[in-house]
């Protein structure tokens, strides 16, 4: 769990232990629960509910798994305010306990209605893992790529890979294996807050992608490529530069941060709540492709195919 997300639960926490405990022992119109578990039957419900609306694409475990941590994540917050009525009014242990964890029912019901709204990053980070985490972990375990000796990057292979069919214009997509390009993108994925992560080159095709929801990989990666030369104008009236390296765009529907990594692209589209701290993922995604090119890549290579791109755009 993240920092700002630890905190953000704990703050929310603390409110839902002394809400309760300012209206104690007032009823608020409603009797004393019975504490039977069909009244944990009915939060159960209401959880697989609100955490499925949360994410509609989820696996079954990973809602059982979201369940079980909202329900005992109440449960938890109904102790605390057993102790703190043993504190405040003398109450007995049993007695406080009882109270705070299934029979004082305001304090229940707002924990209740609470609690998956509390959880909500925590839970979509949990999803993600689940989803995603083994393939980012098994591939973390792989040895690292063997670095190819600059003179088989030389011009009778990229003879080879350059694409008949369009000499006069080769994509770099010919010249890059997928490897550590879909570790970088998998890592961002494991972020619950990232809908989809690609890496296009300088003419919007994809080199390695991850999507979580239904987007077409196809259509955002062109987008990547006109973000940063529509702003290239504004860019040059402010600084003199006209090649932006950073465009965080942000609506009501999504967060799209747009980074060049040299001669290839990246680009997040994220949930548009999503706090500062996907930056650090970003970063470290940025690392793992940069390093990988230049273990990997000759510059010299990059530099003739970038020279065939440009004379004949």
């Amino acid at each position: 769990m993240e920092k700002n997300t630890r905190r953000a639960v704990l703050l929310f926490s603390l409110i839902l232990v002394a809400v309760p405990m300012v209206v104690f022992p007032h009823r608020l119109g409603l009797g004393l629960g019975g504490g039977s578990a069909v009244n944990l039957l009915y939060e159960m419900v209401f959880y697989g509910l609100v955490l499925y609306l949360f994410r509609r694409n989820t696996t079954l475990a990973a809602l059982s798994v979201g369940i079980a941590l909202t329900l005992a994540y109440r449960l938890i917050l109904g102790a605390v305010l057993g102790v703190a009525l043993v504190v405040m009014y003398g109450l007995g242990l049993s007695v406080a306990f009882s109270l705070g964890m299934t029979k004082y029912m305001p304090a229940i019901l707002l924990q209740a209605v609470a609690a998956p709204f509390v959880l909500r990053t925590v839970y979509l980070d949990l999803s993600a893992n689940l989803a995603s985490g083994r393939k980012g972990r098994s591939s973390r375990r792989m040895p690292p790529p063997t670095i190819i000796d600059t003179a088989t990057t030389m011009a009778p292979p990229v003879r080879e890979i350059i694409p008949a069919a369009r000499p006069e214009h080769p994509s770099q997509s010919a010249l890059i294996e997928g490897n550590q390009f879909d570790r970088a993108v998998a890592y961002l994925g494991e972020s619950g807050a990232v809908r989809m992560a690609l890496l296009v080159d300088q003419e919007g095709l994809s080199l390695a992608k991850f999507i979580r929801g239904g987007d077409d990989a196809e259509v955002w990666a062109p987008l990547a490529v006109m973000v940063l030369n529509q702003n290239r104008g504004l860019i040059a009236r402010v600084d003199g530069q006209d090649n932006p390296d950073k465009v965080d765009i942000v609506t009501r529907g999504v967060r799209l941060l747009v980074r060049r990594i040299d001669r290839v692209i990246l680009l997040v589209a994220a949930e548009p709540n999503a706090d500062e701290t996907i930056h650090i993922r970003i970063a470290q995604a940025t690392d793992m492709v940069r390093k990988y090119m230049s273990e990997r890549y000759s510059p010299a290579l990059f530099a003739r195919v970038e020279d065939r791109y440009v004379s004949h755009s």
